[in-house]
């Protein structure tokens, strides 16, 4: 994987593309070569650009190494990420980058301070390449036992380093770590000491990086985690993050026989009682216990050697074609060792280095000889695995737990009294739950995170009814309900969660263009996940306090954008709800109409002799047809006005309309319009239309009432937008107006906000008083919602809008909605430049915008001389590119035809929450979809 950093019209973007293989779990390192032909290929070969040296740290390939270690390779697959491949060659860039840059932002680390670093050689190198990058100047302290390669390395990126001697005890002042101490301490203001030994950054760096990617590159199917020692960051904080994915992932300790760590963890040899040996790999294994490392997190321990170690990295070099170092080679015969040693698994380790800075050791037949290495290495099914008590490994027992344990007795405490089989431990139980509860919110995070990036992860597989329940089958997770449902294990559980996230649209993908929703907002799910797991109903005060009053600030917030109050003046009169969606917001548009008109109807409801009528536009959402259905309205009493060429109502058709309709002797008493349609983004002229709403009321007095509305659903984010608030000019006439934060801000769904301009008219409208929710004399029963809507139970959906305001701000919610237009206007230009590949539908009006594809037998296509027959013909292409792109997984863009203006099937592309999608991603996806329209 290659990090990408570019800018485009003043903004900052990075994306990462990886070589993944389409048809397995695993990132294999010469996978491309299988791919050369997917979408992946040709969009890195349209977006690759120039990066910067720090852009290159992580994203390292994952390799398969099983055929060549694995004592039972059908079953136990293992697995090593290539660290050797970050720029200064070594794992280490990952702790390297991330200490310098807390330290800078924390005011540590000051400009004109010197770095200094204790190592034993990598860390040196990738601090040295660090400081170069930020321009500090560097003192690395190694010892002796450090190879002149790696020596070199630290000298070559222009700083000092300096040789202690090796072998001194931990607490001798010229131990290589004790002289930065020393060095620091005399000097405050003066250096700055990386104390990776003891820095909480070092794990902090892994837990971030190292472990979301191996639960990225395995899709989560890992089950052990192997690797060495010493600082302890590597083995904690990646054990860290992988635990809170799978708590059931095991970790492994490979520590060389000498190094103080193996007694330690296994025989609780307290640290003042160590007994230090002697061993020659470099970089892992220690004479003291450092601070970051955090036995919490580690099960078990495999203890290695220095012939295993460096026999493995010449038998990786001469069966795989990769030179590792010696750490590397402990890594991989613990592996190994492990493989044996279960029944089946994926076990994931790392390549610490490269083994091009041990050529004059481990790769030298006259050092090995002299140390006495050759022919001594030990054979992996020898080797033994030590597990720390009560770290059951699921991997070496193929029977299946129960998660809800029946028998609430420990069969190893005699303490405790004989209880029978059917009797239930609660706290027992419960604590499972949320053991399972913890985990799954950790793999939904890393989801998310891998959704979120261009390419990384297919939009939608392609699945039918048939297939998706039998794939649940195969997983063991039936859809299917028996008769006498059986209760599930834990991992019929995960394998439940896995099944339906694999068969799941990916809505959060970039490349998902297909509604008016995608990209859910990170710290908005957090306020989704908050409301769940409060379960309050904000239906009384009284059971969701805060909840209700930060609702009345989200609709106090939202009333006074829609009615554009300036700073500092009060907010005016208003009332309003959080919804299910805007259909329903037209719903209680309709609703409150129909009070106003004749609030008699509440209690006799409508005649059949109906005379009343309602208007919208012919390119309005269908919701305002249900709505009419619904209340009784009838379709037939919802007329659809006429539109304008680029789609928006037509004043003029109204007012005619209007006057038709009273000459039929109906009653008009209600306006729909529209801001921002569904197809082509078109705006409504509002004024001009409440202007001959105006005309009607003042020709015929109060008795002649007509309510007016704005579905703002999509395009009423405007509202915010510094450059097309415009768009909005006049919409403050109208008596109300819904808004879906849940469409262009990615707000996650449900989030859709009902404001009207008048007070108590809610209640006025749907109240029914129940007596034993909304009693009088009860505590603050004046902030109750309840009574304002047609529903009882109803979710907090205003805190997580709430939060995300609060975070991004009004210029940060300002800068999404322009983003998201400005987009827009991108796609049309690229169309209209397409040399005929592409045809523009229409201008874009909000953040959408259609246009056909052309296959190459059809240019140049004219729209003005084409004949029906190629009209007709242009209308089968949509189809069959949404196809096409669909099942090589790559971008979901909807399609439609728009019969009431003569539109064949176009593509509609949205562009909901755009915070991950960039243009160039954008034009990539043109160039695909031109490839694959090559062979229509």
């Amino acid at each position: 994987m290659i990090d990408q950093s570019y800018e485009l019209n003043g903004e900052n973007f990075a994306e990462q593309t990886i070589a993944t293989p389409s048809d397995g779990p695993i990132d294999v390192l010469h996978a491309s070569a299988k791919q050369t032909k997917s979408w992946q290929a040709v969009r890195r070969a349209v977006t690759t650009g120039p990066v910067q040296s720090n852009a290159l740290i992580g994203g390292t390939p994952l390799i398969d190494v099983t055929n060549v270690l694995s004592l039972n390779p059908e079953k136990v697959k293992i697995y090593a990420k290539c660290e050797y491949m970050n720029p200064s060659g070594s794992i280490k860039d990952r702790i390297a980058s991330y200490i310098l840059q807390a330290a800078i932002d924390s005011g540590d680390l000051k400009e004109g301070m010197t770095v200094v670093a204790a190592t034993s050689g990598n860390t040196g190198s990738a601090i040295a390449a660090a400081c170069a990058i930020r321009g500090f100047d560097y003192i690395v302290i190694t010892n002796k036992k450090c190879s002149i390669e790696k020596i070199d390395s630290m000298k070559a990126y222009g700083g000092t380093v300096i040789v202690a001697k090796s072998g001194v005890a931990a607490d001798d002042p010229e131990h290589y770590q004790n002289i930065e101490n020393t060095m620091v301490k005399e000097n405050p203001g003066k250096y700055f000491g990386v104390n990776q030994y003891d820095n909480l950054n070092n794990a902090l760096a892994y837990e971030a990086t190292l472990g979301p990617e191996i639960i990225a590159q395995t899709k989560g199917l890992i089950t052990h985690f192997v690797a060495g020692s010493s600082t302890g960051g590597t083995l904690t904080g990646t054990s860290r993050y992988l635990k809170k994915v799978n708590p059931e992932i095991k970790s492994v300790l490979a520590d060389p026989r000498g190094s103080v760590l193996w007694d330690n963890f296994v025989n609780d040899v307290p640290e003042n009682e160590l007994v230090v040996g002697k061993w020659e790999i470099e970089g892992v294994g220690k004479d003291s216990i450092p601070g970051v490392l955090s036995w919490d997190v580690v099960d078990g321990a495999q203890r290695g050697d220095d012939a295993s170690s460096f026999y493995t990295c010449r038998k990786i070099a001469r069966d795989l074609g990769v030179l590792v170092g010696g750490s590397a080679g402990l890594n991989l015969h613990a592996c190994a060792v492990l493989s044996g040693k279960i029944d089946k698994g994926v076990i994931v380790t790392v390549l610490p280095d490269s083994g091009v800075k041990y050529l004059s050791k481990i790769f030298n037949d006259e050092w090995m000889n002299e140390k006495g290495f050759t022919g001594n290495e030990r054979n992996p099914e020898e080797g033994e695995i030590y597990w720390r008590p009560g770290a059951f490994d699921p991997c070496t027992n193929q029977k299946s737990t129960r998660m809800f344990p029946v028998n609430s007795c420990s069969l190893q405490d005699d303490t405790r009294k004989q209880c029978n089989d059917d009797e239930l431990n609660p706290r027992e139980q419960t604590e499972a739950e949320l053991r399972f509860l913890e985990e799954t919110a950790a793999r939904m995070v890393e989801y998310h995170r891998q959704s979120v990036k261009v390419g990384e992860e297919p939009v939608v597989l392609m699945n039918t009814p048939e297939s998706i329940r039998a794939i649940f089958s195969e997983a063991g997770v039936g859809m299917t309900f028996e008769d006498q449902e059986p209760a599930w294990s834990e991992q019929q559980l995960r394998n439940a969660v896995t099944a339906i996230l694999q068969t799941s649209v990916r809505s959060s993908s970039p490349l998902f263009l297909n509604q008016l929703y995608a990209g859910v907002d990170p710290v908005a799910l957090a306020g989704e996940w908050v409301s769940a797991a409060l379960n309050s109903n904000v239906h009384t005060f009284e059971v969701a306090p805060a909840l209700t009053e930060i609702e009345k600030s989200c609709l106090e917030k939202v009333a006074r954008c829609w009615l554009k109050v300036k700073a500092g003046a009060e907010t005016p009169e208003h009332d309003g709800l959080f919804v299910p969606g805007g259909s329903i917001s037209i719903l209680y548009s309709i609703l409150l109409a129909r009070d106003v008109i004749d609030s008699s109807i509440r209690k006799a409801g409508m005649d059949r002799d109906n005379k009343l009528v309602a208007f919208c536009s012919e390119n309005a959402h269908y919701s305002y047809k249900k709505s009419a259905i619904v209340t009784g309205l009838g379709e037939e009493n919802l007329v659809a006005v006429k539109c304008l060429p680029n789609g928006a109502m037509d004043p003029g058709a109204l007012r005619a309309a209007i006057a038709s309709a009273v000459a039929a002797g109906k009653t008009p008493f209600y306006v729909g319009t529209t801001a921002g349609t569904t197809v082509l983004g078109a705006f409504d002229p509002f004024n001009e239309i409440f202007d001959v709403v105006d005309e009607f009321q003042n020709a015929n007095g109060k008795s002649q009432r007509i309510w007016t509305h704005i579905d703002g659903a999509w395009g009423g984010g405007a509202m915010l937008s510094n450059e097309y608030n415009h768009l909005m000019n006049g919409a403050e006439r109208s008596d109300s107006f819904s808004w879906n934060p849940h469409k262009m801000l990615g707000i996650p769904l449900q989030c859709s906000v009902f404001v009207c301009k008048h007070a108590g008219s809610l209640s006025k409208a749907n109240g029914a008083k129940a007596e034993y929710l909304f009693q009088p004399d009860k505590n603050n029963s004046g902030a109750d919602l309840g009574d304002r809507t047609i529903q009882c139970g109803r979710k907090a959906d205003a805190v997580k809008l709430w939060l995300a305001w609060k975070l991004r701000g009004d210029e940060g919610f300002a800068k999404c909605i322009d983003r998201s237009f400005h987009l827009a206007k991108f796609v049309q230009l690229e169309v209209e430049n397409s040399d005929g590949k592409f045809v523009l539908v229409q201008p874009a009006q909000c953040s959408n915008v259609g246009f056909w594809y052309v296959p190459p037998r059809l240019r140049p296509f004219n729209r003005a001389t084409a004949t029906e027959e190629e009209w007709a013909e242009l209308g089968y292409v949509a189809p069959k590119l949404k196809n096409a792109m669909q099942k090589a997984g790559d971008a979901m863009i909807g399609f439609q035809p728009i019969a009431s203006m003569g539109y064949v099937n176009f593509f509609r592309l949205v562009l909901p929450n755009p915070r991950h999608i960039t243009e160039m991603d954008l034009r990539a996806m043109l160039d695909r979809m031109d490839a694959y329209g090559q062979e229509f």
